[in-house]
């Protein structure tokens, strides 16, 4: 098959939807399939390249609303090239007018992946939202098929439970090699002199919708009772400077910032891996299924696909609910035995379900269906 995939940003961008396009176009095309991604040249690099035989076309960017860049150099190279169907990964207002107006005019059949509603509720968002929304239900409706990453996150989204007769689940996925219980975290350790520590993880972007502030006020009341504990904070972003200051008179609590090969080294370093998000902005979790993946019991928030994809492999509570969190991590770090079973539960947990072959398997399902 020949398949376009539409999504705004792409390697090297970082980022979860960035990840799962990067995996699957790779999945496609080493089974024989040709892959065209379309993108923006954010952060600028070639306009077309070959990687991983996946041919990428980088469209220049003339300005930004919101985070969604306009490229009309992408809605040009559809109406140019040769795919036999479309797949348009939102949220993303403007590669969904593409897509539409791509798929009328070439009669191509269309495929959406649903990573996530958009959730922004400042009063000056409203218009740009109604807007939106009112042209998706025509994007959704003219699809073919909608792929959802979780049943929870099609349960809770207004928008996706009107297309319940026409949504697939596939799952995010996580590379188990690179993730696995045999990588070695003692380096991270001694980095930050924590050989005899409980360590307790969070790898992140610094947003609201992360909720670690609940995590740190989490942390305080456990080192009260744990004097031997850690936390690790992975990432960067806005909140930044206001959690450091939040931290700044709790003894045993790192920032860090840390590149893409050194993640592995960070979730085997720990004892109990927790994702305390507070909003469904958090619509799956990459950071959980790497964290199982390498065998890592884990501690999850009752919100979008989190309680699906933890499953029995941790503990589930509700958000913003720092005393929960403290007796979550208490119970897991106080608690060898189910700690360990725990983790090898999410690796299995992984293997069965979020490995990029399973996820892979299910597209091509989805795409010979539509032909």
């Amino acid at each position: 098959m020949r398949i376009a995939q539409l999504t705004k940003y792409f390697y090297p961008h970082r980022g979860g939807i960035e990840s799962n396009v990067l995996g699957i176009s790779q999945g496609l095309a080493e089974r024989g399939n040709e892959v065209v991604v379309f993108t923006s040249n954010i952060p600028k690099g070639r306009s077309y390249e070959i990687l991983d035989g996946i041919k990428i076309h980088r469209s220049s960017n003339l300005f930004t609303i919101f985070n969604d860049p306009f490229t009309p150099g992408v809605i040009i190279g559809l109406l140019k090239e040769d795919y036999d169907l479309i797949h348009l990964h939102l949220p993303d207002p403007f590669y969904s007018i593409f897509a539409l107006i791509a798929s009328i005019l070439r009669k191509k059949p269309l495929i959406v992946t649903y990573h996530a509603d958009i959730i922004k509720d400042e009063w000056y968002h409203k218009p740009f939202k109604f807007i939106y929304n009112s042209f998706l239900y025509f994007v959704l409706r003219h699809s073919r098929k909608i792929i959802a990453t979780t049943p929870n996150y099609v349960e809770g989204s207004s928008t996706l439970r009107r297309f319940k007769n026409k949504i697939e689940i596939v799952p995010n996925f996580v590379d188990t090699e690179k993730f696995n219980p045999g990588v070695d975290g003692s380096r991270i350790r001694r980095l930050y002199n924590l050989n005899e520590k409980k360590i307790i993880l969070f790898i992140g972007r610094l947003v609201p919708y992360k909720g670690v502030e609940y995590l740190i006020r989490a942390f305080a009341e456990v080192k009260k009772e744990l004097d031997n504990s850690a936390l690790v904070i992975v990432g960067d972003g806005p909140l930044r400077e206001k959690l450091e200051k939040n931290a700044e008179n709790i003894d045993d609590i790192h920032f860090v910032n840390a590149e893409d090969k050194e993640i592995p080294f960070y979730y085997s370093s720990c004892d109990v891996f927790v994702l305390p998000s507070v909003t469904r902005q958090e619509a799956f979790g990459i950071s959980l299924i790497e964290a199982m993946a390498c065998g890592k019991p884990v501690i999850a928030i009752n919100i979008s696909g989190m309680p699906y994809i933890v499953g029995d492999a941790g503990i589930v509570i509700e958000p913003k609910n720092a005393a929960a969190l403290r007796d979550a991590i208490l119970k897991i770090l106080s608690d060898k035995k189910l700690a360990g079973e725990l983790g090898k539960r999410a690796r299995d947990r992984v293997e069965e379900n979020f490995t990029s072959n399973i996820a892979v398997d299910k597209i091509e399902r989805v795409y010979i269906s539509v032909r």
